[in-house]
This record gives structure tokens, C-alpha cells and sequence, in this order.
């Protein structure tokens, strides 16, 4: 199949935005994209450093206007969509960082980030409650697929997490700033893509946001780590083929799933 990682600029008003990724998840899927990853909280501006309270007015409910694009295109080309939004929970107060997977038009998982950082300009902590469940793999129109986001690519244990359930490709919806992670953020890539003998599809916004300048090189990785498209700067597009075959392959060429002692890391 085709995957493909779409690269937002930022700048534009919440519906604007919405439009602009609509228009770009049209391109990648007359490219023969058949799974599309959005970065992170797509539609809205991200956390700046000092906490806003007025931030919560771009919170919406999961069948909002953000991930209502996502599932409409999903079903319209016939397609997987991971989208990305500011969950207002039903309990009032109660937010969350939330990714949606669509495929085909139907809601096939929900996945609330985990792990928040309170660090480095990102004040997530302030914002978001942590989802309670652990990234897993689903079935899709695209393969076997799992979702963690942003922050969450610091923590190894979660990308093993989706690989030991079937997972054959991992999404990264991500929202990252500053040059010196830049090249951080691809080793950390491509290091998932490797130790689990996965592909990587990674979306990040482009552009000064503020305080926050988005470096984009949005990209996927494949099995090995090579990286198969990029986009530097800018809005566009990362697409290339993803032949899952190499993930059965890969994992027989460097079994280390298979070679886990998982009772000696229980401390």
C-alpha cells in the first residue's frame, strides 16, 4: 500500500486550517495514499510555554469539526485517516490529547496520550488529563496499524508496545519545535523503526507559531530506518509504498521481538 504524512503550516484560522488539511489529505489519497497521518492537534494552534486558560476555547468533542473531516475523507476515498484533537470529555473540566483512526469512514480506535510532558516549552500537564490505556494495534482498510504521539516517541517501551500486538506500521501524529531536536527526533524515528522491524509515519506541523518555530521533515521510515519520504519545511506531502511484507522479513532478519527476556525486566 501507500502511506502518506501530511505536513500542515501554521498561521491560519481553525477553519482554515481544517480546509487546507482536507485539501492535502485529497492529494495524497489521488496519489494512491491508503493510510493518511495528520500531526498533532491538526486543526488548532499547539501549547505555547506559559500556560493559557483561554487555550481550553479550542477544545472540541470527538465528533467535532476536526476529526469530522477525518472520518468524511476516510470514507470518501475509502480510506485511513489518523486524526489528531483537543478532546473536551464528557465530564466537564476533563480534556484530553487524542488521536482518531478512521477507516473507511468508521471509527475504528481511540487513543488518548499517555505520557504528557511539562518540560521544554510543552506544558501538556497543564492541559490534558493522560489516557488510562496503553497504545495497541488495530486492523484497517491499510493493515495492521497503532498510533502514539509526540512526547510519546521518548519512550521506547511504547513503540514495542504496538509491535508486540501486530502493529506493522506506527503513527506519529507530533506538534515539535526546535532545531537542536531536530536530529533527536529522526534517530529516535528511525530507532523505533528498527527495533521493531516497523514502518514509521510521522506528521509534524511547519512554521513560527509564536513562541514555537515547527521544523516539520515529516516522514516515514521503513523497516530498516532509511527514510523512504520527507518534506523539510513547508506544507505538502510525504508519501511513499510500504510493502508490509518487509515487516515479517525484518523481524526474521533481526528477531528481536523473539529474543525478549520480558521476566527479567519486570523491576
Amino acid at each position: 500500500m501507500r502511506a502518506a504524512a501530511v505536513q500542515i503550516g501554521v498561521g491560519r484560522s481553525v477553519e482554515e486550517t481544517i480546509a487546507a488539511a482536507r485539501e492535502l489529505v485529497d492529494v495524497a489519497a489521488s496519489d494512491g495514499a491508503e493510510l493518511v497521518v495528520l500531526p498533532e492537534l491538526y486543526a488548532v494552534p499547539f501549547v505555547q510555554p506559559e500556560p493559557d486558560p483561554e487555550y481550553f476555547a479550542f477544545a472540541e468533542a470527538l465528533d467535532g469539526p476536526s476529526n469530522t473531516m477525518a472520518r468524511e475523507a476516510a470514507a470518501r476515498h475509502g480510506i485511513t485517516v489518523v486524526s489528531s484533537v483537543f478532546e473536551a470529555s464528557t465530564t466537564p473540566g476533563v480534556y484530553h490529547n487524542t488521536s482518531c483512526t478512521y477507516s473507511g469512514g468508521e471509527l475504528v480506535q481511540v487513543y488518548r496520550k499517555s505520557h504528557l510532558p511539562y518540560s521544554n516549552g510543552f506544558p501538556e500537564k497543564y492541559y490534558f488529563r493522560p489516557g488510562d490505556e496503553a497504545p495497541s494495534a488495530v486492523d484497517t482498510s491499510a493493515g495492521r496499524i497503532g498510533t502514539i504521539i509526540c512526547y510519546e516517541r521518548h519512550f521506547p517501551e511504547l513503540a514495542r508496545t504496538v509491535a508486540l500486538d501486530g502493529g506493522a506500521v506506527l503513527c506519529l501524529p507530533v506538534a515539535c519545535a526546535s532545531q537542536p531536536m531536530r536530529e533527536v527526533f529522526q534517530v529516535e524515528l528511525r530507532a523505533h523503526a528498527i527495533a521493531n522491524g516497523m514502518f514509521v509515519v510521522c506528521a509534524n506541523r511547519s512554521g513560527q507559531e509564536i513562541e514555537k518555530d515547527y521544523f516539520g521533515t515529516s516522514a516515514i521510515y521503513g523497516p530498516d530506518g532509511e527514510v523512504l519520504a520527507q518534506i523539510d519545511d513547508g506544507e505538502g506531502v510525504a508519501i511513499a509504498d510500504v510493502d508490509l511484507d518487509r515487516v515479517a522479513a525484518a523481524r526474521r532478519k533481526r528477531p528481536f521481538l523473539r529474543d525478549r527476556r520480558p521476566e527479567l525486566y519486570a523491576r
